[in-house]
């Protein structure tokens, strides 16, 4: 029987998630057939503690050893030898990476070896649906020429380029723009040289639809551009033209055939006709 030890690690900081996987695998060949099965499953996860709770009690479920990352601490510095220096281990920068490597473990030619498999759940049953921040069609809009070195640095942020902040420190808009596509896949790399000359040269994203509401008897109309076409987002867009007191309602209702009142929803919000 031959048994494989596999690792696996994912990283998302924009979630605060690390997760470490060590998996055992064990291989059974009989004549031309060979049976695969799970032989343990261990898992290091460091999160805040409303996450590694929520993750830690799904794969506990699943029959998977969990227990929370090992992180280095600084030890402190001892009064008889000045000259140690301690040296933190830093984790390299990176929005989303991931590794695996699998290797050989043990072989056994001898008898068969009974394998006990743990039920298989979908990651989907494991990992928690985390919470994400609805984007901005808007705010991924080109890098403006006149930036300053601190705009340029808040704009990588905000676009998923923190990792190469650090390179572009001294970088303004302007000597960012500048580049070519081989010359910032040169420095980021393939994937995130072109991610990053794409979204120097983005181009604005046409609303799916446009309204034209008046918020006031002086016959004024206001645009109004929806990119996920909900009606949160409608109703968001429409507080915003109203006067203070008035942003406290909770119910938006539509005028519908014959004066009657339909209540706002993502239905009726797809089906509203642009213009």
């Amino acid at each position: 029987m031959l048994v494989l030890e596999q690792r696996l690690s994912a990283r998302h900081l924009g979630r605060g998630v690390v997760l470490k996987a060590r998996l055992l695998h064990g291989v059974q060949a009989r004549g031309w057939r060979m049976k695969f099965a799970l032989l343990k499953a261990e898992v290091e996860i460091e999160a805040d503690p409303t996450t590694y709770r929520e993750l830690a009690r799904r794969l506990n479920a699943a029959n998977v050893h969990v227990r929370p990352a090992r992180r280095a601490l600084l030890a402190p510095k001892s009064v008889g030898s000045p000259s140690a220096v301690n040296k933190p281990v830093l984790n390299q920068p990176a929005l989303l990476a991931s590794s695996s490597q699998m290797k050989p473990y043990y072989c056994t030619d001898g008898g068969e070896m009974k394998v006990t498999t743990p039920p298989c759940h979908s990651p989907g049953a494991i990992l928690p649906d985390l919470p994400q921040a609805a984007e901005d069609p808007d705010q991924h809009c080109g890098l403006s020429k006149d930036a300053s070195a601190a705009d340029t640095q808040q704009w990588l942020s905000r676009n998923r380029f923190a990792q190469h902040a650090v390179t572009f420190t001294n970088f303004c808009g302007a000597d960012l723009l500048r580049l070519s596509r081989d010359d910032i896949i040169q420095i980021c790399g393939l994937a995130d040289g072109i991610r990053l000359f794409n979204a120097l040269h983005a181009k604005r994203i046409a609303p799916r639809l446009t309204l034209y509401v008046c918020a006031h008897a002086g016959g004024v109309y206001s645009a109004l551009y929806l990119h996920a076409c909900r009606a949160a987002e409608l109703a968001h867009k429409l507080r915003a033209l109203l006067p203070e007191p008035a942003k406290e309602c909770e119910t938006v209702l539509v005028c519908g055939p014959h004066g009657s009142r339909v209540r706002l929803s993502d239905e009726l919000v797809r089906h509203l006709p642009d213009h």
